[in-house]
């Protein structure tokens, strides 16, 4: 979406239309993303100085952890999914800021600067360029660096690819439906049984799942739309940002959100089996999502203005 909505009013890309959607996407992205993770380790460090000052420790160690951490707060400062491999046997390594969720706003800052050289490969190789991305994103052969990842590059430039051509995204996901839907259920079993990404035989299947998956949701959105006239709620939509940016920051004293409601659940939930753990993996979320929107409804009613910035202006 981010892809098909940067060029969707843009049939022929100039200066002037690029200095405006970089402006605009300043606002939405890059502002919320500095503020989500500088706020957010300047009050973890502010919590370390605190208790190392009440407990009489020595701040030695909160002051490596800011030499260590400096500017790498917004960039690379997290990393997972080390034990992964693509298709040549290397080894992967995610990286995040600090607020860990918004790698991908990140890569998204980093497509979007680099939106004129998308443009003009789409012009140059039309689909030709997009199968390249696919081939890289399935493979997962594609550069290690931080805000390089192929997943960023494949989704944005395939959304550019729909929207320079003039093609409508729900068509297309209607006219390939009987193809698009078993094949998404298919391998969203095969994933289901192969743990995910924690199999070798599970991060191939990945990929082509959430691919298929992609246009098998657009499909489902709009035949509930057509069918049952379901709506958007306004107030939730405009929730998702937030949702999306404090679900996963780490907090002094609590933690990451998502986390503390998990661990919270696992105590309330006796046992430690697969149903138990099954019912916590289903309703954590929602009661995430939950808590962060009971917390925004109350930064909107005192800080209305900051917290207008921390939502990317939504």
């Amino acid at each position: 979406m981010s892809g098909f909505l940067f060029f969707y009013n843009i049939p022929k890309l100039s200066w002037d239309a690029y200095k405006r959607k970089v402006k605009s996407r300043t606002k939405t992205l890059f502002i919320p993303y500095i503020l989500w993770n500088l706020v957010p380790f300047v009050l973890a460090v502010l919590g370390k100085l605190s208790l190392a000052l009440v407990s009489s420790d020595n701040i030695g160690d909160v002051l490596s952890m800011i030499q260590e951490k400096s500017w790498h707060i917004f960039y690379d400062c997290r990393e997972w999914g080390t034990t992964q491999t693509n298709w040549l046997g290397d080894n992967l390594r995610m990286t995040g800021p600090y607020d860990l969720p918004l790698w991908f706003l990140r890569d998204l800052i980093v497509v979007t600067v680099l939106a004129p050289l998308i443009y003009y490969a789409i012009k140059k190789l039309r689909l030709s360029f997009v199968l390249f991305l696919f081939a890289a994103y399935i493979s997962r052969v594609w550069t290690l660096l931080p805000g390089f990842h192929i997943t960023a590059f494949f989704y944005f430039s395939m959304g550019a690819y729909f929207a320079l051509n003039r093609l409508n995204i729900v068509t297309f996901a209607n006219k390939y439906k009987y193809l698009l839907i078993p094949v998404c259920a298919c391998l969203l079993v095969v994933t289901t049984i192969y743990d995910g990404t924690n199999t070798v035989i599970g991060q191939n299947v990945y990929p082509l799942f959430v691919s298929s998956g992609v246009f098998t949701a657009f499909y489902l959105a709009s035949w509930c739309i057509s069918n049952y006239d379901v709506r958007p709620n306004k107030f939730l939509v405009s929730c998702c940002f937030f949702i999306y940016a404090f679900h996963g920051v780490g907090l002094p004293l609590i933690g990451m959100p998502l986390v503390l409601i998990t661990r919270i659940l696992h105590k309330i939930i006796p046992g430690n089996t697969g149903i138990e753990n099954g019912i916590v993996y289903l309703f954590a979320p929602f009661l995430t999502a939950f808590m962060c929107i009971v917390v925004l409804m109350v930064a909107r009613k005192i800080f209305p203005k900051i917290t207008l910035l921390f939502s990317g202006n939504r």
